[in-house]
């Protein structure tokens, strides 16, 4: 800020000129402490001038500025610098606006940095600070939990106890969690209660302990949509290995709709059965493209590089020709009337009443640049404009109705990336009524028992958990743990994210339970 330096030497100069000349040659004299303990007692009628005068002054913060050291200190938290951090996040905090939700979000993040750094009591000070400036109230449990450990480790059990029982009260009351600290935040609350109730007042460990609270309590406390909604929201997407490598696997023969899964851990490979296989039927293995995500003629275009012609079941069943195929329910529909499009090049509607054609390269750009669309949106998400992005997808979705069928897969990306969003704003019921949607067209595009299947119900779990939907997460985390056990194996991360997720849910405090 641009401060009134020459009216100020003015003024100073004025003063000085008013002194008696004795004083003038005193402080002229003195040592520099004598001279500043003599100068400051004259200095008191000087701060109505000085407040007078910078009153006058516009200050400008630097937001820009401020997000480079809040974010610089977020890296040195993550390396466990935590003296690094609590000076970037000072200076982060001297370029934002007294007051704000954002001067509040750097104290909240020193105050971690000062936890870590076992500063218990300036920790306490700095997350009073936060609450004084306007912490968000979605986030005010975590903080609330940081004050609590804090007074555990002062020896103050009382006050960590009414401190709980706050944080108990308000997710009873409102139940406003952030997505990716959720299940964290139980955890701690539920282990704080035993420690108080054991009188624990130990150090926190830089271990374990530390490595919990380093995963969720910085991240969240930059108000960044973006970073909470991948929490809430997790894509995950099958990568395919070259199982000629392991040679039992390489014994298997191919079927474009196969009986079995294969999941790897380093350099071993589990074959699980992902349906009945009665005794002594053939056991097979898809080498590509399940016929689920990939028409006949380009799975056969693609297994060709095996030198042989699949004669599977899946494919002949395909080309019967009353057999509705992945391009049937991923094909276009009639501007005008919406029924169908047929044809290969020039498409027409199927209804004899509409006789609407177009080429089916005008419609694949029309595809194409929706596609661009969504990503325009997402990206809108990566920047915190989440009002924007689902103006943008809605806009998207209602475009999409116009030409592609209702079993379009991009249909069901569509309700994904709105339920992400939704997610990302703690809008939990909104984002479970998208995710929903987005999972009847995966079940009918992939089967209710494929991977596809599984990581949706897995992110749906993670939704009603959240929203603290007990029944219906409950529920679905039994659906998620039954697919993904066979896709994934029981000890991935996946399924121990649902057993934690389970076991929080069934502990519960009372309250919690009552209102849900």
């Amino acid at each position: 800020m641009a401060l009134p330096v020459e009216e100020w030497r003015q003024n100073v100069a004025r003063r000085w000129a008013a002194l008696e000349p004795a004083l003038r040659e005193r402080l002229a004299a003195a040592p520099l402490g004598e001279a500043l303990r003599v100068g400051c007692g004259l200095f008191g009628p000087e701060v109505a001038a000085l407040r007078r005068l910078c009153g006058r002054v516009r200050t400008d913060k630097e937001p820009a500025t401020a997000r480079f050291y809040r974010e610089e200190g977020n890296r040195r938290f993550g390396r466990c610098r935590y003296s690094e951090a609590a000076r970037l996040y000072s200076q982060a905090a001297a370029h934002e606006p007294p007051r704000s939700p954002e001067v509040a979000l750097c104290f909240a993040n020193r105050s971690a940095a000062l936890f870590h750094l076992g500063h218990f009591e300036v920790c306490l000070e700095d997350i009073a600070r936060a609450e004084s400036h306007g912490y968000p109230d979605r986030l005010l449990p975590k903080v609330l939990l940081r004050k609590a450990e804090c007074l555990l480790r002062l020896g103050r059990l009382q006050d960590a106890t009414d401190t709980l029982t706050a944080v108990e009260n308000k997710m009873t009351v409102d139940g406003i969690m952030t997505s990716s600290t959720h299940l964290t935040l139980l955890k701690k609350l539920n282990q704080l209660k035993t420690e108080i109730h054991q009188g624990s007042c130990s150090e926190p460990s830089r271990g374990a302990h530390g490595d919990i609270q380093r995963e969720s309590e910085i991240w969240e406390e930059n108000g960044s949509i973006s970073e909470s909604g991948d929490g809430a929201v997790v894509n995950k997407k099958p990568v395919r290995l070259a199982t000629a490598f392991f040679p039992v696997l390489s014994l298997l023969n191919h079927s474009c709709s196969p009986n079995i899964s294969v999941s790897f851990s380093g350099t071993v490979a589990t074959v699980r059965a992902s349906q009945p296989i009665p005794s002594g039927q053939e056991i097979f293995h898809c080498y590509g493209p399940h016929h689920c995500r990939m028409r006949v003629a380009e799975r056969q275009q693609l297994l060709s590089q095996y030198f042989f012609e699949c004669r599977c079941q899946a494919c002949l069943d395909e080309l019967e020709p009353d057999v509705e195929s992945v391009s049937m329910r991923n094909s276009f529909c009639c501007p005008n009337c919406q029924a169908s499009m047929q044809g290969e090049e020039m498409l027409c509607c199927s209804n004899e009443a509409c006789a609407f054609s177009v080429s089916r390269g005008r419609l694949s750009l029309r595809l194409l640049d929706l596609q661009q669309q969504m990503e325009k949106a997402l990206e809108l998400l990566r920047d915190s404009k989440a009002d924007e992005a689902i103006r943008m997808l809605l806009k998207c979705q209602m475009d999409a109705r116009n030409f592609l069928s209702p079993e379009h897969l991009l249909m069901g990306e569509l309700e994904d990336h709105l339920a992400q969003i939704y997610a990302a704003l703690g809008k939990w019921q909104e984002a479970a009524r998208h995710l929903e949607r987005s999972i009847q067209l995966v079940e009918m595009h992939h089967g209710p028992s494929s991977v596809e299947m599984g990581h949706e119900l897995f992110k749906l779990a993670q939704i009603l958990f959240n929203g603290l939907a007990v029944s219906e997460a409950l529920s679905t985390i039994q659906r998620a743990e039954e697919i993904l056990s066979v896709h994934c194996g029981p000890q991935s991360t996946q399924i121990q994210e649902l057993q934690e997720m389970k076991t929080c849910l069934l502990e519960l405090p009372r309250s919690i339970l009552q209102r849900t």
